[in-house]
């Protein structure tokens, strides 16, 4: 159930307008809305890709997040949170 509740955040913050509005004007209210654990929350809040994608969220979700919400939308920042240098690999999965 966990990694549904996430995925549902990380799709509904990188298509929906009203929800990338209001995870920017206060992003712990935001979460408030949905049954996440301290752990989920700060995960989503530090933009932690890898641990969301080790906790099972989708790699294509967590890209999706990271592109439309993170302050630094550079892909080799978001390599390197999955700790990978090269500039190809979106997943930490193999």
């Amino acid at each position: 159930m966990k990694r549904d509740v996430l995925e549902r955040v990380l799709w509904n913050l990188s298509v929906d307008r009203f929800s990338k509005v209001k995870f920017k004007e206060n992003p712990t209210q935001y979460l408030s809305r949905f049954p996440l654990g301290a752990e989920d929350v700060r995960m989503i809040l530090e933009f932690d890709v890898k641990a969301l994608q080790e906790a099972g969220v989708s790699p294509l979700l967590t890209l999706g997040y990271w592109i439309e919400m993170s302050p630094d939308r550079q892909m080799s920042t978001y390599n390197k949170k999955l700790g990978s240098e090269s500039g190809y690999s979106g997943s930490i999965k193999g």
